[in-house]
């Protein structure tokens, strides 16, 4: 069993790699072919310094070339991609549903909703094309893998969700949230179901309004600052996606 976990962090890691590529890329609106390059002095990177996290360790988190500090961005997002590849396995182990596309699913997930969160964490900028595709991919894998009536109560669960934060985005008129988020809670919806859906915006909105508490304690915020969202929105689909289900029982027997 850990030589299998070693495996999934190893590979979610190499994901996470170029998930940094594609998140710094897509914004500058570059190719996705070539090589990669040092942001600052623009020296083509080599394979030693393209490892996953050991790379960035090993040099000391400075370019080998003209030793400029290296974004601490990739070694975080490729070991956090590592660390979900990890327990998506152990979930859908656990749970009994560990068929190949069930766990290639949720790697797509996994790597979408990090791009997404960490472009809003750096852009302020929700990349709607990735919401779309991983959506229309949800569509399709629930049509084939789940039952009719939760079928539908995702697909009415997503279009609820999506609703009721354009209705947020209009009453607050793009101030409180953009647009980008009524696409994220839309793939949520699908995704989640209604009950999980209600619990990752819970959670979304409570780690939100903490967060923002403590930047203003810290005098990094006022308040009517806005903070980007979609990673809190992230954070409660995972949540809800690995553990929902248990959280839900646990707070049905207690109350």
């Amino acid at each position: 069993m850990i030589l299998i976990l070693i495996f999934f962090f190893i590979l979610g890691s190499a994901i996470g790699s170029f998930l940094n590529v594609v998140i710094d890329r897509t914004i500058r609106r570059e190719t996705l072919l070539g090589r990669s390059y040092c942001d600052h002095c623009h020296a083509t990177l080599k394979t030693v310094d393209l490892v996953p996290i050991f790379s960035f360790v090993g040099l000391g988190g400075r370019c080998r070339v003209c030793k400029k500090p290296v974004s601490w961005q990739y070694p975080i997002v490729e070991a956090i991609a590592g660390i979900l590849f990890v327990i998506s396995f152990l979930v859908l182990s656990a749970a009994g549903n560990l068929a190949i596309a069930s766990l290639l699913f949720n790697f797509f997930l996994v790597s979408i909703l990090i791009i997404v969160a960490v472009v809003d964490i750096k852009f302020s900028l929700i990349p709607t094309s990735f919401i779309y595709l991983a959506s229309l991919l949800a569509l399709i894998y629930n049509f084939i893998f789940l039952n009719q009536g939760v079928f539908i109560q995702n697909v009415g669960t997503a279009f609820l969700a999506a609703l009721v934060f354009g209705l947020i985005v209009l009453a607050t008129r793009g101030k409180g949230m953009g647009t980008g988020d009524i696409t994220l809670a839309f793939l949520m919806g699908l995704v989640l179901g209604f009950g999980q859906m209600v619990l990752a915006v819970f959670l979304a909105f409570f780690s939100g309004a903490l967060v923002s508490v403590f930047l203003i304690i810290l005098g990094k915020k006022h308040f009517g600052q806005t903070i980007p969202f979609a990673p809190f929105l992230v954070l409660g689909f995972f949540i809800g996606l690995f553990w929902g289900k248990q959280i839900l029982q646990w707070y049905l027997m207690v109350y």
